[in-house]
């Protein structure tokens, strides 16, 4: 059995266990950079995974800086982003040092959610903020308490593939606001053989005062907060909050 602390070990098959809508959310961010006021032609995929999101958005035009904190998903983008304007870099969204500005960002798909403090959130905004030209947009989701409490709490989840298999279990603690996700893959290597790896994987529920508050001190104004990337109102059963915030200062 092998032990990992991050996504490494289900890189290769992550677009495979994933059935995420990247079109839906692809037209959502292009739709919420139109409310900038500057031309969003670089754009900044925070926390970009395997590269899904930013393929499309370099497809529509935009030049894309690629940030994810694990080398194996980078590996996974750079094996279908050749022909196209992304450049891969392995950053920790808390202290991005990137090549020069954007005008355009996204994190999507509960990035923000890893980063377990109040603190942490804002030195990611912040981060993002330093390198957003004044008049840019940020787009981001959160997973809401309702998605914790109600999606993963006690749940399990079992995605299957030929000669693979990802077992996801959750259990969410209202006291600290911390969801834990409990992962094990198994992998068929031969005659009937299976290798194990496990990892633990820890969320953090923001509520919206602290992500109001940092985004402030990041030099953003929230332009809206969202249900779904249809631009509908949060409701009370909303899994996420999707937020679309317009850089208002140089820091």
């Amino acid at each position: 059995m092998n032990r990992t602390d991050d996504f490494g070990f289900i890189a290769e098959k992550y677009d495979i266990y994933n059935s995420a809508d990247y079109d839906a959310y692809a037209a959502f961010v292009l739709a919420a950079f139109e409310k900038a006021d500057i031309p969003v032609t670089e754009a900044l995929d925070l926390g970009c995974g395997t590269g899904e999101l930013s393929l499309r958005l370099a497809d529509a035009g935009k030049s894309v800086t690629a940030a994810d904190i694990s080398q194996d998903m980078l590996s996974v983008l750079v094996s279908k982003c050749a022909g196209r304007d992304i450049q891969p870099v392995c950053q920790d969204m808390r202290s991005l040092d990137l090549f020069g500005t954007v005008q355009g960002c996204v994190s999507a798909f509960d990035c923000l959610n890893y980063l377990l403090t109040a603190k942490d959130l804002e030195a990611a905004l912040s981060s993002v903020g330093f390198f957003m030209e004044k008049g840019g947009i940020f787009v981001f989701d959160l997973n809401t308490e309702y998605a914790y409490t109600q999606v993963y709490d006690g749940k399990s989840y079992v995605y299957e593939t030929d000669g693979s298999m990802l077992v996801w279990q959750s259990g969410y603690d209202p006291k600290t606001r911390k969801c834990r996700y409990y992962l094990t893959s198994y992998e068929l290597c031969g005659d009937g053989i299976y290798s194990r790896s496990d990892c633990v994987h820890t969320q953090k529920f923001h509520p919206h005062r602290t992500v109001a508050a940092a985004a402030k001190r990041a030099g953003f104004d929230i332009l809206g907060v969202y249900g779904d990337t249809g631009f509908s109102a949060p409701a009370a059963q909303s899994p996420k909050n999707y937020y679309v915030m317009k850089k208002n200062r140089s820091l």
